[in-house]
């Protein structure tokens, strides 16, 4: 079935009449707004799940974003455990009250701790302006506005895969009903970390398919660059991982095509995924980031409270050897026998519907995407957080179960690899 005969009649010339074009436009717009507004409701209903919203993470994002407005340091310190304490954290130090045992804990921490944080200022950076105007309610609009565009986001994509309104807020629901939207209405740097791979993904998919103009080719790698980098500054555990895995996969089947001839599409994303790693790893070693072989560290000695360990990568090896066989019982039922788990069930389902909704390449996108959730684990494996850490592995859930209820807008077969395109 050609892409005219499924996505509708077009002029001789392939492209769309120019009032069908508009009509397009303003449709995605209306329903682009819906999403927004399902999305801010059910951000709403989200936050309210739980009392805690504030994580001793949420201290040094605060702290920096206060900072970054120009407030003295003494004053950003009050302002950062004063908002944990409201958010529900409980008090670091036992027998002492939740702002002063903050603060004390705070300032125990070692300088190399700190930096782990003021080296990823993303989400920092998006909160800013809206504690400059909100003060302490501006963490929460800022977050939530992270929030709703990730969930726009994935009604967005959708749509560029083919799926109708239906599909499209089906997505947008189900980013905020599975686990992710749990950590994405936290005072964390997921719901930024979120939203920008989201902003990539929505610029790979056209990517993906045979045609466009050069400019426009650049544009949209533009796009994934920005997008990619965006979320490894944001959470480098999420972005960097994410840039390395799309210009591993993509760079492996652009050279298992280049017979039938190289694919512009495919060459500027596995470039702009390239880059986005390269960028990050070069300015990692120029400005003497924080990496893995940090983090790791930060683990092994207890936020740096004990001396550094000299075999951090082996104790990694180690502690995933002990740490899977518990984490994949618990996945696999519960840690109760004969027990069913919702969490493996869903990610199968999602994962097979993805498969079934949508054409090779756009699927190979997000389960790779989804990988990464995993991959992140391996590197942090610790029980207390892997539903946060493994955050990602629900977005191919997402796009594959909404665009599975989508039935009137299949993509075409995947000869060439492409996924529909949005409706006319």
């Amino acid at each position: 079935m050609s892409t005219n005969q499924t996505f509708g009649a077009a002029p001789a010339d392939g492209r769309p009449a120019a009032p069908d074009v508009r009509r397009a436009r303003v449709r995605l717009v209306l329903g682009l707004l819906a999403a927004a507004a399902l999305g801010s409701l059910l951000w709403w209903g989200r936050w309210e799940t739980a009392p805690q919203h504030a994580y001793p993470d949420t201290y040094w994002y605060a702290r920096q974003a206060v900072t970054m407005t120009g407030t003295p340091s003494a004053e950003a310190d009050r302002f950062a455990a004063r908002l944990v304490c409201r958010k529900g954290m409980p008090s670091p130090r036992r027998g002492v009250p939740c702002v002063a045992g903050t603060r004390q804990w705070a300032a125990d921490m070692p300088p190399r701790y700190q930096r782990i944080f003021t080296t990823r200022p993303g989400y920092s950076l998006a909160t800013a302006p809206f504690v400059l105007v909100f003060g302490e309610r501006g963490m929460v609009l800022a977050t939530a506005a992270l929030a709703v565009l990730a969930g726009v986001l994935a009604a967005l994509a959708v749509r560029l895969l083919g799926g109708g309104l239906v599909s499209s807020l089906a997505a947008t629901a189900l980013l905020f009903l599975l686990p992710t939207g749990f950590w994405l209405s936290r005072l964390l740097a997921e719901a930024g970390a979120t939203a920008f791979a989201l902003a990539a993904l929505c610029a790979a998919v056209p990517l993906l398919r045979p045609g466009g103009t050069a400019r426009g080719r650049l544009l949209l790698g533009g796009a994934v660059l920005a997008g990619l980098l965006g979320s490894t500054v944001t959470r480098p555990a999420t972005g960097l991982l994410l840039s390395a895995a799309l210009t591993a996969v993509f760079a492996v089947l652009t050279l298992l095509r280049r017979r039938a001839g190289w694919e512009p599409g495919l060459v500027v994303l596995t470039a702009a995924c390239g880059v986005a790693t390269a960028v990050w790893l070069g300015l990692s070693a120029a400005l003497d980031i924080p990496g893995a072989a940090e983090t790791l560290q930060d683990k092994f000695t207890v936020h740096f409270t004990r001396p550094d360990v000299p075999d951090p990568w082996p104790r990694l090896v180690e502690l995933n050897r002990d740490f899977w066989p518990a984490q994949l019982n618990a996945w696999w039922n519960g840690g109760a026998p004969l027990a069913a788990s919702p969490f493996l069930a869903l990610l199968l389902v999602g994962f097979a519907a993805l498969f079934r909704a949508l054409p090779g390449r756009a699927a190979l996108l997000f389960a790779t995407t989804g990988a990464t959730g995993l991959l992140t684990l391996v590197a942090h494996p610790k029980e207390s957080e892997a539903d946060r850490l493994v955050l990602v592995i629900w977005l191919p859930v997402v796009v594959g179960l909404a665009m599975l209820l989508d039935r009137t807008a299949r993509p075409a077969p995947d000869t060439a690899g492409e996924p529909g395109q949005p409706p006319a």
